[in-house]
């Protein structure tokens, strides 16, 4: 019987038997599109590794060495091209990461250090990758989980596998009080197809996410936008991860804070 892994939240990311870190939908190149809409600071990149710096402090003050890096699709935004912006700004993270794996691993090619799933934005991810003899996967298995975007499932996956990570939805929360109404960026982690599944918010600090909220005005549907049927999403539990003090708060199952918003 393989052994239980263990599974941390960390600042909208995962971090997977301290040796693993994973997340997703960090859409460089994002701020171009809502730009053609609006004026919009140039700061997304300095965020996201702004973001990273934090999280690599906090894992060497853990003493967590990081061996492999799996980005879970949406690397970069534009579906049909790829812009200047995105050239630029995806090789410099991908070189970014590649510095904070760790080297004595002299086994494993670069190649496998950082993996990088299909998302449904990433139709022309590929020339990118190659720059750096990466591969773009549409899964990706290791430790009895099968790591996915979210928009496709694969058959493959059923395989010997236990865990099911995911990104593509981009789940957040808005939780209110007498005082105040306040969204969240969340994780979400349930039981699906005898599977332990989590769903991580998206990495982009502009790209804030999708309002879980919301399903209480929709009738419930298998729309075919995300691989969990909303009424299996609704008996997920919501996870929120305080960087400011490094833990995560469990709020309980998604259908109870939509009721109480009723």
């Amino acid at each position: 019987m393989k052994k239980e892994v263990e599974i941390r939240f960390l600042e909208d990311c995962l971090l997977i038997d301290k040796e693993i870190l994973v997340f997703g939908d960090v859409h460089i190149g994002y701020e171009e599109h809502i730009a053609e809409r609006g004026a919009i600071p140039d700061v997304q990149f300095k965020e996201i590794i702004e973001r990273l710096d934090r999280v690599f402090k906090l894992l060497k003050k853990d003493g967590i060495l990081i061996k492999q890096i799996i980005i879970l699709g949406d690397l970069k935004h534009e579906f049909g091209g790829i812009s200047d912006k995105e050239w630029s700004e995806t090789l410099r993270l991908i070189d970014y990461l590649d510095k904070k794996i760790e080297k004595d691993d002299m086994n494993k090619q670069k190649k496998d250090k950082i993996i990088l799933i299909k998302g449904n934005h990433d139709n022309i991810l590929g020339p990118i990758a190659k720059k750096r003899d990466l591969k773009v996967v549409d899964y990706y298995k290791v430790k009895g989980i099968c790591f996915m975007h979210g928009n496709k499932l694969y058959n493959g996956c059923f395989e010997d596998c236990k865990y099911f990570i995911l990104g593509h939805l981009h789940p957040s929360i808005s939780l209110v009080d007498k005082y105040k109404k306040e969204k969240f960026k969340c994780f979400l982690k349930g039981k699906w197809k005898n599977k332990e599944v989590y769903v991580l918010p998206s990495f982009s600090p502009i790209s804030f996410g999708y309002d879980l909220n919301s399903f209480r005005y929709e009738k419930e549907q298998d729309n075919g936008f995300f691989i969990v049927p909303e009424k299996d999403l609704k008996k997920f539990e919501v996870i929120i991860y305080n960087n400011l003090e490094n833990r995560n708060y469990n709020f309980g199952k998604l259908s109870k804070i939509i009721e109480k918003m009723n």
